[in-house]
């Protein structure tokens, strides 16, 4: 965590709210642009998801559940609204498929829009390994070798392609969840 985050985070603690309004200023947009290109949301519900993670994010620092970061405040708050932009698609029944993140190759990166690594190899490998071993299989086969959907499919005896890209979905989610837990953000 740079320093400028490190001051926004002790002026809300202290009770700033024009802190953390420029905070929400200072990514909102940035977050709804990323999050209608790689969820299909509407800009309403990108608003509303940053908006609730801003709120989470401020009783998170008042309260003392977060005291320090391994990233920085930007990766922490997208984190955060990426994962409450999931929920709102499960709920909403909706199938989103996380095939653009580039997870396992050589240090690579959950998600940064600043082209910050937060996650090294070691890292994502010690995530991976946490996984039942079919979900480990799928990644390692579509991320690390390469492999369409109609190859895993085939590879693995699954049904179809179909079947290969929701288990890699699924496997993908619990990557994220073991990575969030290592980087210590809370989710709610």
């Amino acid at each position: 965590m740079n320093k400028e985050d490190l001051k926004y985070l002790e002026r809300i603690r202290a009770g700033s709210e024009e802190s953390l309004v420029d905070l929400y200023r200072k990514y909102r947009d940035n977050f709804v642009t990323w999050s209608q290109t790689q969820f299909s949301v509407s800009e309403e519900q990108a608003k509303d998801i940053f908006q609730e993670t801003m709120i989470d994010f401020y009783q998170n620092t008042v309260s003392g559940q977060l005291d320090q970061l391994t990233c920085s405040l930007k990766t922490y708050l997208f984190q955060i609204a990426k994962f409450k932009l999931i929920n709102l698609l499960n709920k909403d029944s909706r199938t989103t498929y996380l095939s653009d993140l580039n997870l396992i190759n050589s240090e690579s990166q959950i998600y940064t829009m600043d082209n910050e690594s937060d996650f090294n190899s070691d890292q994502i490998n010690e995530a991976l390994s946490k996984l039942p071993e079919d979900c480990q299989k799928v990644l390692r086969l579509y991320y690390h070798n390469e492999y369409d959907m109609t190859s895993i499919a085939r590879e693995l005896n699954y049904k179809n392609a179909n079947t290969a890209k929701s288990k890699k979905s699924l496997c993908m989610q619990k990557l994220i969840r073991e990575l969030a837990k290592m980087s210590k953000i809370l989710v709610l």
